[in-house]
């Protein structure tokens, strides 16, 4: 029997930047460099989908209007 099972990995990453979009861009090249080095991310475990989002302090995702002020 064949079972699906949807996963997902969560984590934040703090990196050195001079902006939102500097951070978000340089965590962006970093997961898309591994995940194309271990191509059974995909092939195995299905992986379809990555994203990321600058947030602050608090942990909340910074809207665009917030971002860099």
């Amino acid at each position: 029997m064949k079972i699906d099972v949807h996963w997902i990995i969560d984590g934040v990453m703090s990196v050195d930047a001079s902006s939102s979009e500097e951070a978000e861009k340089s965590v962006s090249e970093l997961l898309t460099a591994f995940i194309q080095s271990h191509p059974e991310l995909t092939s195995h475990f299905g992986a379809k989908a990555i994203q990321g989002q600058a947030i602050g302090e608090d942990g909340e995702p910074l809207t665009r209007p917030m971002l860099d002020s």
